[in-house]
């Protein structure tokens, strides 16, 4: 399967990149037309709400070069925004193993 990656910005109607919660639950809700699901969240797809963390931590302009199938895109994009946000040690930490 040849993947052509859309920014998640077109397939969610995402007005920026530094959506907030209450944002995504609106979509969340539009996508579930408003049902209750009582004391537990509405469900959402799931490739919906990667495209999501996509365009919040790696940005709308995010791509793939290669074909490759949705899952091989999502593991590039988990891995990305793993590398991305993980901490860095400080120099004393990475001398003296701390």
């Amino acid at each position: 399967m040849v993947l052509h990656f859309v920014s998640a910005s077109i397939l969610l109607n995402i007005k920026n990149t530094s959506m907030k919660t209450d944002e995504f639950l609106k979509i969340v809700d539009e996508h579930n037309k408003g049902k209750s699901y009582g004391l537990c969240p509405q469900p959402f797809p799931a490739d919906k709400g990667l495209n999501v963390l996509i365009e919040h931590f790696l940005g709308k302009d995010w791509y793939v070069t290669l074909s490759m199938s949705s899952e091989q895109v999502y593991t590039e994009a988990i891995c990305d925004i793993l590398d991305k946000t993980q901490k860095r040690k400080s120099l004393i930490s990475r001398l003296f193993g701390s």
